[in-house]
Order: structure tokens, then sequence, then C-alpha cells
């Protein structure tokens, strides 16, 4: 061994140590966009004493949402949103003003809506609800409490009221169904059958052959599990564009968009007090770290802003079709593709347009949308399109006869496209394909 190595190899283990904390914390930084990257300087702010925040002339947007300095780029975001839904509590209300409900009623009916969860459930114990009912000054009992929950599951949307979902189920049959006890059957006792797959047994268990079953299964699918689900409507994302290009005379500038981020520096205070010898060698040892750690941070942002201009100017650079005539522009683009043109790594690419979103003169679109598999080459489609490729696999098959995992991974390639068996498992698991044993559909000749 050369003479000095040891000592060189320790010292160089030590400086990649102290470098991990700072390169972790570039990485992190890096794929935020910019609405949560403004969360975590607030945290780091708040944690560590040696950053300062110029909180003059500056708003957090999560605070200034909705007014009109902070609304322009947000509001091309929330024409494309469905309205919010009315909640559950509008809706009832509304029912009840076409309704000959019992003025003593009332305030019970609205104790039950109040009490109903997120899916339209009542799962608190009648115990429950008469102590609260109690609370409230609320008058009657509990036949008072029935009556109202009776009411409360004639309403609409039909299941809710139900104690659990099996009940939620039952509420939206009709009794006056021909097959209301056979559906009723299948959900009360039939259903752990059901999703094993067992449909020739619980057709003979109830009487039906396996077309009738399958017919009822099929209006039992078209129930509601979560009744009140689409009427807890939750505002839009807040989409802070972290790219914005802009038509100029002479083309187009592509800038990063960092105004809305609190803007942080050392604190100078406590800078001196770090020389100030006055205090004690712990003191200001704890003081130089709260420092470091305050200049890893601002370091980290400023990285995470040059990363992006560069990725952004050489995405809208390969992109120029788009910009100038829209949508149906769009050039093939790999990430290891632009990698390569800026000497990056592909994960570094990767964690840069995560999450991020660029203003257009076409719109508001997510970063990582630009970047599109070579046209007619399947092995180097975007990720989407291979999963795309899987279901249409599987929506050719024959239902008596479900393709298994290797039948598809043997299909695909037919069609240009080498897949590992995990691959189009783990592929078929996201898209909420069940097993071929549990795609089997039964009929009078399977």
């Amino acid at each position: 061994m050369p003479p000095g190595f040891s000592q060189s190899l320790r010292q160089s283990q030590r400086q990649e140590m102290l470098l991990l904390p700072r390169m972790l914390q570039a990485v992190e930084v890096l794929q935020l966009p910019a609405v949560e990257l403004t969360g975590y300087l607030l945290e780091a702010f708040e944690e560590n004493e040696a950053l300062a925040l110029d909180e003059e002339g500056w708003t957090d947007p999560v605070a200034r949402r909705g007014t009109r300095d902070d609304s322009e780029r947000h509001d091309e975001w929330l024409r494309n949103q469905p309205d919010r839904a009315a909640s559950l509590g509008e809706v009832v209300e509304e029912q009840l003003g076409m309704m000959e409900v019992e003025p003593d009623l009332l305030p019970w009916v609205r104790l039950v809506v109040s009490s109903l969860d997120e899916n339209g459930y009542l799962s608190v114990p009648d115990e429950t609800l008469l102590a609260l009912a109690a609370d409230r000054g609320v008058e009657g009992d509990a036949g008072m409490l029935g009556r109202a929950i009776a009411i409360v599951q004639r309403m609409e949307p039909r299941g809710i009221g139900g104690r659990n979902a099996i009940e939620a189920l039952l509420l939206q049959l009709d009794p006056k169904d021909p097959d209301y006890a056979l559906l009723c059957r299948l959900l009360e006792d039939f259903l752990e059958e059901i999703a094993r797959n067992k449909l020739p047994a619980v057709a003979k268990a109830i009487g039906v052959d396996l077309d009738q079953l399958n017919g009822l299964l099929e209006r039992l699918r078209e129930l509601e599990l979560r009744p009140a689900a689409g009427l807890v409507g939750e505002a839009p994302p807040a989409i802070h564009p972290d790219v914005v290009v802009e038509e100029a005379e002479d083309g187009f500038v592509v800038k990063v968009d960092q105004s809305g981020l609190p803007p942080l520096r050392v604190d100078p205070d406590v800078r001196a007090l770090s020389r100030n010898r006055a205090l004690g060698k712990d003191v200001r040892r704890h003081l130089r770290g709260r420092i470091d750690q305050a200049r890893w941070v601002l370091q980290a942002v400023a990285q995470r802003g040059e990363t992006l201009q560069r990725v952004a100017t050489a995405v809208f650079g390969h992109q120029r079709a788009f910009l100038e005539r829209g949508p149906g522009h769009l050039l093939p683009l790999r990430m290891n593709q632009l990698a390569e043109w800026l000497d990056l790594h592909t994960s570094t690419v990767s964690r840069a347009v995560a999450g991020k979103y660029a203003q257009t003169p076409w719109g508001i679109f997510p970063l990582r949308w630009f970047f599109q598999g070579s046209a007619g080459s399947v092995r180097d489609a975007a990720r989407e399109d291979v999963r795309d490729l899987v279901r249409e696999v599987v929506d050719a098959e024959d239902p008596r006869r479900p393709l298994s995992d290797d039948e598809i991974v043997a299909a695909l390639k037919e069609r240009g496209c080498k897949l590992a068996r995990r691959t189009v498992a783990k592929y078929r698991g996201e898209l909420g394909i069940p097993s071929s044993y549990r795609r089997r559909r039964y009929g009078e000749s399977g």
C-alpha cells in the first residue's frame, strides 16, 4: 500500500460523509414543485434560527390563494375543473324543504346527517347519537332517532344512512324489483364467494344459471359503494407553474418562476454572534452549524432553479413546433436523450420535472407531458403507452379463457414490446386488472 494511502482514503471518506447531507438536501429540493417548496422553506425557517425571512412585500401563496394578484395563472387550471359538488348537508336541506317532516323530527334528522361520515355511512352507535342529542338539547327518545334515520335512508343519494357498506348497497335496491330477494342474498351471504370468483357454486346455491347470475352481478356493480363520495367536493389543487414560456419578438423566452418562494437569507445577526468570542465555544460551534445548514438550503434552492432552467430551456427548444402550432405538434423526446444533451443523469432530469407545471401560450401542462416516446417504436414508448398496450391485450382476450401473465408477455412480444413477467404483473396491478383466475367469465359454453 503506498505511503499515506490509508490517511488519504480516510480523508476522502470523511469528505463524502460531510457532503452526503448536502447532496440529499439538493435532491429533495430539486424534486419539489413550487407550492411544496414554499412549505419546505417555511418549515426550515421556523426550525433554523440562522435563516431570516424578508416578509415585507411577500405573502405566502397558500394564504393569498384566490386573490386577484395570484389568480390569473390558476384561473386557466380552474376552468378545466368540474364544479364543486354540493355538500351532503346542502343536498339534505334542499330535500327537507320539499318533504313533510314533523317539526319535532327536524333536529333529529339534522343530527343524523351531521353524524354521517365522508362515505355517507352512519357508523356512530345509537347510544352515542342519543348522548349527542342530549348534549345539544334535542328533545326525544330512541323512537325519534329511529324515525329520523328512516327518513335519511329514504333521501338522495340513495344509500346514505346505511350502517356500513353492505347496508348502503341494500338501501339502493328497490323492494318492488322482482329480483330484490336474490340481490339481497348475494350482498348478505355470498360476497366472499363472489370475490373468489366461485360463481358456479353461488349460482347453484341461489337457484339460477350462470348467465342469470352474471346479470345480477352487473346490476350490483351499478350500485354506489360510497353513496356520499361524490358530494365531498374539494377545491382543485393550487397550480403555481414553475416554468413560464412567453412569446417574444425573436422567439420564445423560457424562465423559472420563483417569485412565490419565501425570500430567505442567512441572518446577519446570527452570523455576527457566531464570531463573538464572548460566547462560549459550544454556542459558537452550534451557531456555525446552523449557519452551514442555512447556506445548504439556500444553495439547494439556487441549484434547483439553475437545473430546472437548463432542463426547461432544452425541452422547449426541442418542442418549438408545439409552442408555435399547438399540442398536435409535439415531437418525440425521452428523458435519457435530454440528459445526454445536458450532461446530466437521467434521474436528475426526472426529479427536475416531477410535479412541475409549465405555463405556455397553449395553456398549463405538466412538464413531464413534453416527454413522449418515439413514433412507431414501442420499445421507446412512454411508460403510459406500454401500460395502455397491456390494457389493449387484456381487453382483446377471450373472457372465458383469460390470458395468464406469461401469455400477456408473449402477446406483447408479438407487438414488438419485450417486458418481463414481473413487469406485466406490476402494470396489471397499477391498472386494476385482476389475475386471470379472477377475470374468468362463466357462461353456458364456459
